[in-house]
């Protein structure tokens, strides 16, 4: 399944992992003021009494954003980045499925993915396009979507994005493409999902673009570099064309703007 609207409704909602980049974007959001945010050492979805203490609390939506993101960090330390990424959200799942059986009350929830479940060349990847991630953190987002598939109402977003405030680098490849958006275009995205009630897999993010075009917008004095170069530097495969196919985002939008006609 790859979406359905669902009927509209206030929601009370649950943002967990709310420290890193998303989870900060979207709860400084507007949207977000009434969410309930919990730190990490309330709930650890490594901790299965931590969730089941805060469904019982009646959330109608969990937006989870606690992962390990980084590449390097996840083919460093695998055993880590599988406990996280995998068996929390197993955790998770597993939690909410036995909460519905027992309440009859229906949780959505909404899980961050990654374009590195895709080909590391292929571009213009639709949510129907075959699967093939290249690290191993692609490996744990796709067996974590798998995971979040055994529930009744998901919604799986399969994106990329940067912190323009928070740009580090001093060069970007002029020769590396994705379809990246900056975070808080993200947050109005989730916004817009959460507000049509979609259900299902779903590619969110910009137009496709290098790296170099993306960030320099925000950092003026970004120097150019190569695929070639920075591949030199790691020892763990990144995507040369991540970019994604975003018709099915766009045919959503425009359908709403139209019933609000």
């Amino acid at each position: 399944m790859y979406g359905v609207f669902l009927t509209k409704k206030r929601n009370k909602i649950l943002l967990i992992g709310a420290s890193g980049t998303l989870g900060s974007a979207l709860k400084k959001n507007i949207y977000f003021k009434k969410a309930e945010v919990p730190s990490k050492n309330k709930l650890n979805i490594l901790n299965k009494k931590d969730i089941k203490y805060y469904l019982k609390k009646e959330f109608q939506i969990i937006i989870n954003c606690a992962a390990i993101s980084k590449v390097k960090i996840c083919e460093n330390n695998q055993k880590l980045a599988n406990k996280v990424n995998v068996f929390g959200i197993k955790n998770l799942v597993n939690e909410i499925i036995n909460y519905e059986k027992k309440t009859k009350r229906s949780v959505l929830l909404i899980h961050l993915s990654s374009d590195a479940v895709y080909p590391y060349d292929r571009g213009n990847n639709k949510e129907t396009s075959s699967l093939s991630p290249y690290n191993f953190y692609g490996k744990t987002k796709l067996k974590s979507e798998r995971i979040v598939k055994k529930l009744k109402k998901f919604i799986i977003i399969r994106t990329r994005f940067f912190d323009k405030k928070k740009i580090r680098f001093k060069d970007a490849a002029i020769d590396i493409f994705s379809s990246m958006m900056e975070v808080d275009e993200l947050v109005k995205n989730i916004i817009f999902l959460i507000k049509i009630r979609y259900n299902g897999i779903i590619n969110v993010g910009g137009q496709k673009k290098s790296d170099y075009d993306f960030i320099k917008k925000f950092k003026k004095k970004l120097l150019k570099t190569s695929a070639k170069k920075i591949l030199e530097k790691l020892n763990y495969k990144i995507a040369i064309d991540a970019s994604l196919n975003i018709s099915l985002l766009k045919k959503l939008k425009k359908r709403h703007e139209k019933t609000q006609l």
